[in-house]
């Protein structure tokens, strides 16, 4: 699991001041099981009555984006969701029923990128994958139900 060092470090890199209001944003993260929304976070912070607004969740996100701490994914119902970035490049596998996610360190692409660059001209410099499926857990409750 992240520690929330990591995520104060990037902000104070960019400048900005660790409020109380972005380290229990950071500290939602860090306690995040999966891929999250800014709404649950949100949510979470709203039932331990932080205080803490749904700007200062979007706007702490799209921060810790830039920097390279988190990452956008489709989340469940294919919407934007956001999962703790490795430290690494890397690749991520979401489970399209409970939300977990995992991350694919090798992502075996080295030659469709290279056949992409020499094909269109382009400078390729990053690709993102995601892949979705159903998790271990997920897969075993599916085979009891239909059983």
């Amino acid at each position: 699991m992240p520690d929330t060092s990591r995520f104060s470090a990037l902000l104070a890199d960019k400048g900005l001041r660790l409020t109380r209001q972005r380290e229990l944003v950071v500290e939602a993260i860090v306690a995040a099981k999966g891929s999250f929304t800014a709404q649950d976070l949100h949510d979470k912070l709203r039932a331990s009555h932080s205080g803490v607004g749904l700007t200062t969740v979007y706007r702490t996100l799209e921060i810790l984006s830039e920097a390279g701490a988190v990452e956008r994914v489709h989340g469940l119902n294919h919407c934007e969701a956001f999962v703790v970035a490795g430290r690494r490049h890397s690749h991520t596998i979401v489970c399209s029923s409970c939300g977990s996610a995992s991350e694919l360190l090798d992502c075996g692409c080295d030659e469709l990128v290279e056949a992409a660059a020499r094909e269109t001209g382009f400078r390729i410099d990053d690709h993102v994958i995601q892949l979705s499926g159903i998790c271990a857990s997920c897969a075993v409750k599916e085979r009891a139900v239909t059983s």
